[in-house]
């Protein structure tokens, strides 16, 4: 499969996942069959069904691909982190940054973004904007993992 299509078939997937429950600390090894999703496990499932095996945590998940380093350059399937307010240091991951992860967000294009997010309870399709807004969601990091 080329580049183009995983990517397609990266956004079906993420949008076929839109109204399934979050869960915090839901994961792929714990027989979830894609029923329920915090967002690192909605990363690493999304991810899963084109054969990328990611790490379930957002920190780990965040040492994997290439760094974006202008948001100007966002393309569909690239991974955003956020501080988020149940983020993890992993100073010796990062190459001396001291970046604090709580949140990833799959990026889909045109601004919008897919993620699992405990205060709606669910996966959603949003305006990257407005989850920027919101205290604690600075965006730390950009990876394109494909």
């Amino acid at each position: 499969m080329n580049k183009n299509k995983k990517i397609k078939k990266i956004l079906g997937v993420a949008e076929s996942f839109i109204g399934k429950p979050y869960k915090y600390g839901a994961y792929l090894g714990n027989q979830n069959n894609y029923k329920e999703f915090d967002c690192s496990s909605l990363i690493q499932s999304i991810y899963e069904k084109i054969g990328v095996n990611l790490p379930g945590s957002s920190v780990l998940q965040a040492t994997k691909g290439r760094e974006v380093k202008n948001i100007k350059n966002l393309k569909p399937g690239d991974l955003i982190f956020f501080e988020g307010t149940k983020g993890h240091y992993w100073h010796k991951k990062f190459k001396g940054k001291k970046i604090y992860i709580g949140h990833v967000a799959l990026y889909v294009g045109d601004g919008k973004i897919i993620d699992a997010e405990e205060d709606r309870g669910d996966v959603n399709k949003l305006e990257l904007k407005s989850l920027i807004a919101r205290k604690f969601y600075n965006i730390v990091l950009i990876k394109r993992i494909l």
